[in-house]
């Protein structure tokens, strides 16, 4: 059973969703809102009699939620059944816009202990988040076109550009960019950066309606590397603040497209030791799927031990099979492989897996390359990429060996 009692739970879960929504609107409003939905749920969970939330008037003479002893009395899990219903309820009285961050902000302002208790109880943050989405994209059914997350992608970014940097060098960059990708991202090439210093009056981003015929993800994959590499630029500028701008500006409907083109921007962010960590994660569970979870950890180590003297940060890299696990419990890696030059970590990266993919032998090797492919995801191909690593010289090389 949960180790807080009902009351503690209940107090700590209404703060935070009244601190959450307050910090959007106004305490009062959060309070005339909680109050509605739970005037509602009172006739279903009749113990909820025992919660009263007091308007902001008495704030310096009362707390704004008071909840009696009795309630301790109560099932936890009836009490966990009421507070999802509670949160579904108010989640949706605040709309597709403000829901969709609503869940996420409460977990983040909930202590670690009360919800992994409130977890314990049927109230899982995470899920009722997943949940919301998957109600918004069938409820709202808001079709966007590749010309459109395109425009509205490029547009976003030439507004960030342009308050930090001006908008003359707002437009080198971008226009730039996209010339520069277009070889490796031909989707670009229906994209044009339109000059607005010289012409008035016309769209900084004119986006080609063919681009709708090509497949999303294509889209999705130069999304992503124009978003890398803006970053990339003002992170070495000593602007870091560019991802979190960025998130403050895409409404929810795009946020959801990008997601299904498959942009992930929590990973621009990523450091190189988490690159690695994912990497050697990925390498040890397509071992582990012909052979033992303990024989892939000591394949991966005696690669890594083959390298360690030409590549000297890889010596403090730790795999132990007793502890390895999907948290990556079982992988340690030094922060100094954040300041490792890319390029050298890139190379090490490669020779790696290079060496697992020719000691697998010509059957076991043939798919080694796409699986990994698949297990790193697309972010994070395009991570490794930037340091240089080439999967399909890799590929190359093995196929001419058998």
């Amino acid at each position: 059973m949960p180790q807080l009692e009902n009351k503690e739970l209940l107090e700590q879960l209404l703060k935070s969703t009244i601190e959450v929504i307050g910090r959007r609107t106004s305490e009062a409003y959060a309070n005339v809102t909680i109050g509605l939905a739970f005037q509602e749920l009172t006739e279903r969970y009749s113990f909820l009699k025992y919660v009263k939330i007091q308007g902001t008037q008495y704030e310096e003479t009362f707390e704004i939620v008071t909840i009696q002893e009795e309630i301790n009395n109560i099932d936890p899990l009836e009490v966990g059944k009421a507070a999802r219903h509670f949160l579904n309820k108010l989640t949706k009285m605040m709309g597709k816009d403000a829901g969709y961050y609503f869940l996420r902000e409460i977990k983040e302002n909930l202590p670690s202990n009360y919800e992994k208790t409130i977890k314990e109880i049927g109230v899982d943050l995470d899920y009722l988040q997943m949940e919301f989405i998957t109600e918004v994209k069938e409820s709202f059914k808001f079709q966007i076109e590749n010309s459109e997350i395109l425009k509205y992608m490029i547009t976003i970014l030439f507004e960030i550009l342009d308050r930090s940097e001006g908008r003359d060098s707002a437009y080198n960059i971008l226009n730039e960019l996209i010339q520069r990708l277009t070889i490796e991202h031909p989707v670009l090439k229906h994209v044009k950066i339109n000059d607005i210093r010289a012409v008035q009056g016309v769209d900084i981003v004119t986006v080609n309606l063919d681009v709708d015929n090509v497949a999303s993800t294509q889209v999705g994959v130069a999304i992503q590397k124009v978003i890398q590499e803006i970053n990339n630029l003002l992170e070495e500028k000593g602007d870091h603040s560019f991802v979190e701008k960025l998130k403050e500006n895409i409404n929810v409907d795009y946020n959801l497209k990008l997601r299904d083109v498959g942009v992930n921007l929590d990973v621009i962010k990523v450091s190189q030791s988490l690159i690695v960590k994912h990497v050697i994660k990925a390498l040890v569970e397509i071992l582990s799927e012909s052979s033992s979870k303990n024989y892939a950890v000591v394949l991966v180590n005696n690669v890594l031990r083959k390298y360690d003297k030409k590549f000297e940060f890889l010596k403090e890299i730790k795999l132990e099979s007793t502890s390895f696990s999907q948290n990556d419990n079982g992988i340690d890696i030094p922060s100094v492989i954040d300041s490792v030059r890319a390029s050298e970590l890139g190379r090490s990266i490669q020779r790696i897996i290079e060496d697992i993919s020719i000691s697998l032998g010509e059957d076991a090797g043939r798919y080694f390359i796409d699986k990994l492919k698949k297990r790193l995801g697309k972010a994070y191909l395009l991570r490794i990429e930037e340091l240089g690593v080439n999967l399909h010289m890799i590929e190359l090389k093995r196929n001419l060996m058998w």
